[in-house]
């Protein structure tokens, strides 16, 4: 992927937070929203660079995450401050209608952001998506413990415990459980390194626990195009995806990637892209 245009790279000023830009590609722009909570842009590429030869690509790291600097208050990692960003950066490139391509946890920042800026919207895509409401995240959690051995449950409990004290690096935790995210375990090798931020994870998790719920919100989605594109194997199967998201969003379409798992980047780019193109063409 050594032909793909680095248009920029930078930091911008959001809010009084130093975020992390980067843009490949020019052309209709895509903005990217990473998983986590407390991911980072990484995770997409290489990926989906190939994506740069027809659209521009926005990936920037949310507060606290990736290259964009930590805040000085922890507490201000919330669902709001998340969304006020995305909308900052979209007023600072001068687009009037952000295509938003969310996954995982940027499902969810893509939905809250359309509810609270559908004028601002043209198209979401939703990848790994979870739902819309708290339960959804939580259960999330709860079925991907279900995958997990006895041991391995074990195992975990002494990490969390051990993170809480600054002991170990929550990238010890994800050696268990990423190989429940992939359906084809080879998959584990494509994945970028990325790096995690337990205090975003922790304070925004919380936030995502106590308030997220866009039940009574969705008829501000009403007129904005939504497709959703889900591995048939991902930790939110499609059909729990179609009764938590899809039969409350009606206009919303699901497409199921077979043979894959949570990482439909990683694992699927190929079938992801072609869905994409059709999508925003």
């Amino acid at each position: 992927m050594n032909n793909v245009p680095l248009v920029d790279e930078r930091y911008l000023n959001v809010r009084g937070e130093e975020i992390y830009v980067k843009i490949l590609g020019h052309g209709e722009p895509l903005v990217f929203l990473h998983g986590g909570p407390g991911g980072e842009h990484r995770y997409f590429l290489p990926h989906l660079e190939p994506l740069s030869e027809h659209y521009q690509l926005v990936f920037y790291d949310q507060r606290g995450c990736g290259n964009s600097k930590e805040s000085s208050n922890k507490e201000s990692y919330t669902m709001e401050e998340e969304v006020e960003t995305l909308e900052g950066l979209r007023s600072k490139f001068g687009i009037t209608k952000l295509n938003l391509i969310g996954e995982s946890w940027g499902s969810m920042l893509a939905l809250l952001y359309g509810c609270k800026y559908p004028d601002k919207v043209n198209k979401i895509f939703l990848t790994a998506a979870v739902g819309l409401k708290a339960d959804d995240y939580l259960s999330f959690g709860s079925e991907l413990e279900n995958r997990l051995t006895s041991e391995e449950k074990v195992k975990i409990n002494e990490l969390v415990t051990a993170l809480n004290k600054g002991e170990v690096d929550v990238k010890e935790i994800f050696k268990i459980i990423d190989k429940y995210y992939v359906y084809n375990h080879e998959a584990l090798n494509w994945k970028t390194p990325t790096k995690s931020n337990a205090d975003v994870n922790k304070h925004l998790g919380q936030d995502i626990i106590q308030n997220y719920d866009l039940t009574d919100k969705i008829h501000l989605l009403r007129d904005i195009p939504i497709l959703i594109a889900q591995g048939e194997h991902d930790i939110k199967r499609p059909e729990k995806l179609k009764e938590g998201l899809c039969d409350y969003i009606t206009q919303a379409q699901l497409a199921v990637i077979s043979e894959c798992g949570h990482w439909s980047v990683v694992e699927k780019p190929n079938e992801l892209m072609k869905i994409i193109k059709e999508f925003f063409k």
